[in-house]
């Protein structure tokens, strides 16, 4: 095969060693945890749907179910010995949809729109920087992996940054609060909650992880 300048060029992955196919059960078991990243996608593109048509609690719980599917396939690639690099981007991208694109809509719809263009600006921004953040997370992750394939065996406990996820969940709790207790003054509250959740994503602020609160000490 030959491109316009008459050179022969090589598909990517065409001269690479044949490798062991692996067997029916084995690839059952490596669906099993984009399964669960696909439901979450699902959730997701829900909550944008429930959000817009003003049904704001029920797109709150399909966030919510996004988490619980994203707690999920992590835990079934790691028990399942499941991890694959496409899972880990497909994982990536759910989480921007559910976490960044569903969270700001929802916010959009539910306040931000009274704001106008700014609320839009505002809205754009948390989706901007929940992308720059999980952009980051990756780089470090493989960072990470080459930190362990030298010999090492503790994995780093803290996350450099708000994780999406638990800015999502932050703006959830802090929405119901806020409309509970001061309706009048919800939204403007949301639009300063909703910069200040932004810029902790993309802050350099460590943030303990689950192992670095429940774990071991030593």
């Amino acid at each position: 095969m030959k491109h316009q300048s008459g050179r022969p060029f090589t598909v990517i992955g065409r001269n690479e060693a044949p490798t062991a196919k692996p067997s029916l059960k084995r690839r059952l078991v490596l669906l099993v945890p984009n399964t669960f990243t696909l439901a979450a996608v699902v959730c997701g593109l829900t909550a944008i749907r429930l959000s817009h048509d003003g049904y704001y609690a029920l797109a709150m719980f399909a966030i919510l179910g996004a988490v619980v599917l994203d707690v999920a396939d992590g835990y079934a690639a790691r028990r399942l010995k499941a991890e694959s690099a496409m899972g880990a981007e497909l994982d990536s991208l759910a989480d921007f949809l559910n976490f960044g694109v569903a969270t700001a809509m929802l916010l959009y719809d539910r306040h931000l729109h009274e704001f106008a263009l700014a609320g839009w600006a505002i809205a754009a921004a948390y989706v901007l920087t929940t992308g720059l953040r999980l952009a980051r997370f990756n780089i470090q992750a493989r960072a990470q992996k080459a930190f362990l394939k030298e010999g090492h065996t503790e994995k780093p406990k803290w996350f450099c940054g708000l994780p999406s996820t638990a800015a999502a969940l932050s703006m959830i709790a802090l929405d119901t609060a806020v409309v509970s207790v001061f309706p009048a003054e919800a939204s403007p509250v949301m639009a300063i909650a909703t910069l200040t959740a932004a810029a902790l994503m993309v802050s350099t602020l460590p943030v303990p992880s689950l192992g670095a609160i429940f774990g071991r000490r030593r």
